[in-house]
């Protein structure tokens, strides 16, 4: 069992400075990158036979299919027990907080852009810790 990290987000900044972070922090060698929810659901549907968990880091507003459109995709597949979400996003809306909560995979919501102590913190969280020791 392996964990595969994906980042999606819309801006290529964004995507170059959490794609770096991931790497420097060691949460993973080889993270992939997706510029919306459509193209990171399709990636993850075509290895879903596999036997890997995955861990996304995901920003909200996004062309074609936007964080929560991903989220609720996420909610009516196979692979759902095997996704573990950190939200990373620009806003500070209590209202997306409290809406992220709901979703049970997320188990994490940050505001741009992540940093070590993030990213030290992401590795401990129970859900993903096995996959840091």
């Amino acid at each position: 069992m392996s964990l595969k990290v994906l980042i999606v987000d819309d801006d290529p900044v964004c995507v170059m400075l959490h794609r770096l972070r991931v790497k420097t922090s060691n949460i993973s060698e080889n993270p992939k990158s997706y510029y919306n929810g459509k193209t990171a659901f399709d990636a993850i549907l075509e290895a879903e036979k596999k036997d890997d968990d995955y861990l996304i880091f995901l920003d909200i507003n996004m062309p074609v299919m936007n964080g929560w459109d991903l989220l609720n995709a996420i909610q009516t597949s196979s692979i759902l027990n095997k996704v573990h979400v950190v939200m990373v996003s620009s806003s500070v809306d209590y209202e997306d907080m409290k809406k992220a909560k709901t979703y049970p995979q997320v188990i994490g919501f940050y505001e741009k852009a992540l940093n070590g102590s993030v990213c030290n913190e992401i590795k401990s969280i129970p859900a993903l810790s096995s996959f840091y020791n």
